[in-house]
């Protein structure tokens, strides 16, 4: 928000004489001119309102701030009491900006209000003899924008010097979405790019009045690496967003390497090996993770939960059905995350629940287990397994999608490859 806005003054231009003249009769002989109106000082009305803004100094409380703009004592109360529902007072750190609007005939403040965060600003109006407060949004306008480069030492640089007028802290976003999320099973940004290779990419932003982007979403990537081209379309099917490339094949994989961020494999898949509980040899059809208690635990992908309960020797465990004949199960957990129950349909990567040493444990640590068609399998050997891709009835939606977007990057001008030539992928 920014710190004066221009007043809008009351006042109207008022004539207040009018021109005089009098038309005197000529004579043959002698002619006589017309006196010149005469135009009397003009007058401005004050504005009915001044605007004032304060900031919260450092060791000095709200209410402090408050009682210095002058705001009535039950003005103040209000605001308090409206800010503590939509944010918590303690947060308020030095620096926050309050505006008012006084009236310049009894000085007392006609509007108030303070920003919450850069998309909320917290106003009050007098209402009667008492006052309302409201939540208001700061307006944003919808925008493409497009990304162009030449990589010449890594993705991040190239992303900072590349054309397109985005912020950098954006781009930054940006950087993390093509390496974590887009093309994290396909290319290894810090080993795969070379200087040359080129890219495009088309983003959609919501815009704040200030310039910066209160949401932004990649739309589509090309991407031209040592020759090879890669590219990227986002795409919504069955109400779930995904990437697809120009095929419409998912570029994400099907399932996660591994339901926990941070693991140490205590105990590998295996066809027998010595319980420590029971004291017998037995078939170990899953992969025991070791882990801190209450370590996040992440569906390893889309599905819908058949189980969520007491599973006996497995204790706390979770069982989710996934498309093409897969499941994934997950014992010993410490609890459930919330709203995890048979029949909630869960995403690759959410939370499910938090590690335990639930039922037949000695130390806290997740089992995880791997089903195809109900018989257990290696879960390692199903990494390279590529989400669904494009249903068969939404190809045609998907290629005008697609190609409507590859036409808005070619404004920007072709995709070269490293050896400059004009890549197919603008042409396709």
């Amino acid at each position: 928000m920014a710190n004066a806005y221009r007043i809008a003054a009351a006042g109207v231009l008022c004539i207040l004489g009018a021109a005089m003249g009098v038309h005197r009769e000529q004579s043959r002989n002698a002619g006589k001119t017309v006196a010149p109106p005469t135009l009397l000082p003009t007058a401005l009305a004050r504005p009915a309102e001044l605007f004032f803004a304060d900031t919260l100094r450092r060791g000095e409380t709200l209410s402090e701030l408050l009682a210095r703009t002058q705001l009535d004592v039950d003005a103040s109360r209000a605001l308090l009491a409206q800010l503590s529902e939509v944010q918590d007072p303690r947060s308020i750190r030095p620096g926050l900006v309050v505006e008012y609007r006084k009236s310049t005939r009894t000085g007392a403040i006609r509007r108030f209000s303070t920003r919450l965060d850069a998309d909320r600003h917290l106003a009050f109006h007098r209402e009667g003899a008492g006052w309302a407060g409201e939540v208001e949004e700061v307006p944003v306008h919808p925008e493409t924008a497009v990304l162009a480069g030449t990589v010449k030492a890594s993705l991040y640089q190239a992303l900072m010097d590349g054309e397109g007028d985005v912020p950098r802290a954006e781009r930054q976003v940006v950087a993390d979405l093509l390496a974590d999320r887009i093309f994290a099973w396909k290319i290894d940004f810090s080993r795969d790019l070379r200087p040359g290779d080129r890219y495009r990419i088309l983003l959609e932003r919501s815009v704040r009045p200030d310039g910066s982007a209160r949401t932004s979403r990649i739309l589509a990537v090309q991407f031209s690496i040592g020759g090879a081209e890669h590219d990227a379309y986002l795409f919504t099917a069955g109400g779930v967003d995904d990437y697809y490339d120009r095929d419409g094949e998912s570029l994400r994989r099907a399932f996660l390497r591994a339901p926990l961020e941070f693991r140490r494999i205590s105990s590998a898949y295996s066809t027998g090996r010595f319980h420590p509980i029971l004291r017998r040899m037995r078939a170990h059809h899953g992969i025991d993770y070791a882990a801190s208690m209450g370590t996040p635990i992440r569906a390893v992908g889309d599905g819908v939960v058949g189980k969520a309960g007491w599973g006996g020797g497995y204790g706390n465990v979770v069982e989710i059905r996934h498309s093409r004949g897969y499941g994934s199960r997950y014992a010993h957990m410490r609890r459930f995350a919330e709203g995890i129950r048979p029949g909630v349909r869960v995403k690759q990567g959410q939370l499910i629940g938090y590690v335990g040493s639930t039922g037949l444990s000695t130390g806290p640590h997740l089992h995880y287990e791997f089903h195809e068609n109900g018989r257990p399998i290696n879960p390692t050997s199903i990494r390279y397994l590529t989400g669904d891709p494009v249903p068969g009835g939404a190809r045609a939606r998907f290629r005008a999608a697609r190609d409507q977007r590859i036409a808005l990057m070619d404004r920007s001008g072709p995709l070269l490859a490293a050896n400059g030539d004009s890549a197919r992928l603008a042409r396709r």
